[in-house]
């Protein structure tokens, strides 16, 4: 499953950096932006869903550098938990941020967010889940690695060394896989001794 952030990480790159090299009003890039995000979002369904809206640019932008003259009127702001960017024109380029202006480096922020990045462990996926990033949801959460623990009851993820455990955001944790192998045998104990 975890691969399938890198597929389709690769499909959106593609896609978004041929958009920004041929289209260049912020109305035309718009519901393309959207229909990929959300795409996106229905493809990663452990994810909390993007939102694009359209605001003013100079909403976006510090008073001092906006210039109506060589800015676009819109900006394309995209959201995503507490992370947001906002995409203007600027002259005859894009820009992100007001920072960012060749096209391939934009994509490459836009797509580097936290709700797509790879976790390397599940620590890293409950910081996700906590940060509203990551829905809580046991069915659909990646598992990091393809060894399962022999009780998987209350179990959100693992990776080689250990597990996230929890029934809900407030109980969370990550344990050692050989605590919850514990856990688990001190549980299955009391529940024959009854």
């Amino acid at each position: 499953m975890m691969n399938e952030i890198n597929r389709i990480k690769v499909e959106a790159k593609k896609e978004v950096l041929s958009l920004l090299q041929r289209c260049f009003e912020v109305d035309r890039l718009f519901p393309e932006l959207q229909r990929i995000f959300q795409l996106i979002s229905s493809r990663l369904v452990w994810i909390d869903p993007f939102v694009i809206t359209l605001q003013e640019t100079k909403n976006n932008i510090d008073p001092c550098y906006y210039d109506p003259e060589s800015q676009s009127d819109y900006s394309i702001v995209l959201q995503q938990a507490s992370e947001s960017k906002y995409l203007f024109r600027e002259f005859n380029y894009w820009n992100l941020d007001d920072d960012v202006k060749e096209n391939e480096e934009i994509v490459n922020q836009i797509l580097s967010w936290s709700a797509t990045r790879k976790p390397k462990n599940v620590r890293e996926i409950m910081g996700l889940i906590k940060n509203g990033f990551w829905r809580f949801d046991t069915q659909t959460i990646p598992k990091l690695s393809a060894q399962c623990p022999a009780d998987i009851q209350e179990l959100i993820s693992w990776d080689e060394k250990c597990v996230l455990t929890g029934t809900n955001m407030q109980n969370m944790d990550v344990i050692t896989r050989e605590q919850w192998k514990q856990v688990a045998e001190r549980e299955r104990w009391y529940n024959d001794e009854k």
